[in-house]
């Protein structure tokens, strides 16, 4: 170790040479003036009157609103001052949908009859199947008994109107013949009341034929609906295999219907499952109408 020694000089320190080295590196700070603001000044701020709190200075200048006041609306707001919406109904309120009766309550009913000259029974089957519940799977029962109570002698001629008001009384649904309109006939369908119309099959099924036709009445139909808002009418026709839930215009059942003198049997009495049935305000689903129709 004598020898290691021998290669290093010895430094020997003393107080006042440290001293004078801190003081080399320290660096001299100049006093801060009183007058000088730490804080340098906000663009739009200034001092409000209590205290150091910014406050705005240019009006012009705006700070985020709170979420609470942020309108998310786009256009005009349906938000009236109580904060409801003017547009909601309440609950249970009915909404009027334009439509008169109630079309789905016949589409369980709806036969396809197969056989020319059977629209008179097969009418039949479906206002007596929803008036009495009776199990009818097609018309020929019906066809039956007209011809039993002698109300048909040829089935392929079918059935006049004022026979089968005769059946439907047999049945234990009585009817009334009338001429009436299409006011008249929205008014029945609203209370629940059954109707069978007679109509032009020509004008129904093939308007653009028409010209062709004879433009005479010889189809009985049930009619299940009139929906104003969509301007159709809404027939269960089992006189063709799409009869059922087949829709025309308004216009064009009115000139098949015009044919017969807007003739049309109506039952005496109501049905409450065929009563305009209630829009509520927020429906889940919904499904259009129908109306049967009968070929003679």
């Amino acid at each position: 170790m004598d020898d290691l020694g021998d290669g290093f000089t010895a430094m020997n320190w003393t107080d006042s040479d440290a001293s004078g080295l801190i003081d080399d590196l320290v660096v001299e700070l100049e006093p801060i003036p009183a007058d000088v603001d730490l804080l340098p000044e906000l663009p739009g701020l200034a001092d409000t009157e209590e205290g150091n709190a910014p406050a705005l200075a240019d009006p012009s200048l705006s700070v985020p609103p709170a979420l609470d006041e942020i309108d998310l609306t786009e256009g005009e707001s349906n938000v009236t001052e109580s904060g409801s919406d003017s547009s909601e109904t309440e609950p249970g309120e009915v909404v009027d949908d334009g439509v008169h009766g109630n079309p789905e309550a016949w589409t369980l009913n709806w036969f396809f009859q197969q056989v020319d000259g059977y629209c008179g029974p097969a009418a039949v089957s479906q206002i007596v199947s929803q008036y009495t519940g009776v199990d009818i799977t097609g018309p020929q029962q019906l066809v039956d008994r007209a011809l039993e109570l002698g109300l048909m002698t040829d089935p392929s001629e079918g059935m006049t109107l004022p026979n089968i008001e005769k059946l439907l009384e047999d049945q234990g649904v009585p009817a009334t013949l009338t001429n009436s309109s299409l006011d008249d006939l929205r008014g029945k369908l609203d209370d629940g009341y059954g109707v069978l119309a007679m109509v032009d099959s020509g004008e129904i099924w093939n308007p653009d034929q028409e010209p062709d036709e004879d433009d005479t009445a010889d189809h009985v139909l049930v009619v299940a609906g009139i929906d104003d808002t969509r301007g159709v009418v809404i027939l269960s026709d089992p006189g063709t295999p799409g009869g059922n839930q087949l829709e025309i215009p308004i216009a064009q059942f009115e000139a098949a219907w015009a044919d017969s003198g807007n003739q049309m049997l109506v039952t005496d009495t109501p049905d409450d499952a065929l009563a305009t049935a209630p829009t509520p305000a927020h429906p889940a689903s919904g499904r259009g109408g129908r109306s049967a129709v009968i070929a003679l």
